[in-house]
């Protein structure tokens, strides 16, 4: 086994026993149960569930409140406690690479998110089964979308988490920067000027409600969404890679 695997396989083992994990989980899912009735019991939801899975996947405060907390919160052991027990510098002067460390502590991040969004989803099925009529392209496109930006929140939060033994400064500063790419487009969308163009194809909530929970794959946000991403774990690596003169 190679070691980015045999480090991927540990770090999956370590949020699966982990019992901080699971209260996360069983917060998420409650959070999300009640979303999911309040907005089952609005009147125009009930009349048109085909808006269901926008508002749920991305107008709603799903999205816009719950989301950049959970994935700051999930990345806190990945770094930030490996150098506050001090177990990170032997890991990084172990025969692996920066970059596969990494690549590693993302996909088992992402991977577990997979089931935090799966418990929606399950939500779906109950209605199904239940006879209700459902649009299964719109929810598995939000589904899709919402994944993706929980990925870029990962990878936010890795950076955040990178800086330091400070649990609290890592958990507050990953909510804060995706905090931040949620709001700061918001409030420039409705400009005339370039500032207000660029806000509204950088703001990720639309790119979600209206585009991938609507049923449409859109190749800009599909590749706005990996790049972000793909940036922030750049940094990361960076800062790593810093650390072996910046300690």
């Amino acid at each position: 086994m190679t070691p980015f695997f045999a480090l991927l396989r540990k770090e999956l083992f370590a949020l699966g026993v982990s019992p901080f994990v699971y209260v996360l989980l069983a917060v998420w899912f409650s959070l999300n149960a009640l979303l999911f009735n309040i907005s089952i019991d609005t009147q125009y939801i009930q009349a048109d569930l085909s808006l269901l899975p926008p508002y749920l996947f991305g107008s709603g405060m799903l999205v816009w409140l719950l989301l950049p907390i959970f994935p700051p919160l999930l990345c806190l052991r990945m770094f930030a406690e490996e150098h506050r027990v001090s177990t990170l510098e032997p890991l990084l002067t172990a025969p692996i690479t920066d970059s596969a460390v990494v690549l590693a502590k993302y996909f088992a991040a992402c991977l577990f998110f997979l089931v935090f969004w799966g418990g929606l989803l399950f939500f779906f099925l109950l209605l199904d089964m239940h006879g209700a009529t459902l649009d299964w392209a719109r929810i598995i496109g939000g589904f899709v979308g919402s994944c993706l930006l929980s990925f870029l929140f990962i990878a936010t939060s890795l950076f955040a988490s990178s800086w330091g033994g400070n649990l609290v400064l890592a958990a507050g500063g990953g909510a804060a920067i995706n905090y931040c790419m949620l709001f700061l487009p918001a409030l420039f969308q409705y400009d005339d000027s370039v500032l207000g163009e660029v806000s509204r194809n950088s703001h990720l909530p639309n790119l979600i409600s209206n585009g991938f929970a609507a049923a449409l794959i859109d190749s800009y946000a599909v590749m706005y969404l990996v790049l972000l991403s793909s940036l922030f774990l750049f940094l990361t690596y960076l800062r790593l890679v810093s650390r072996r003169w910046i300690p």
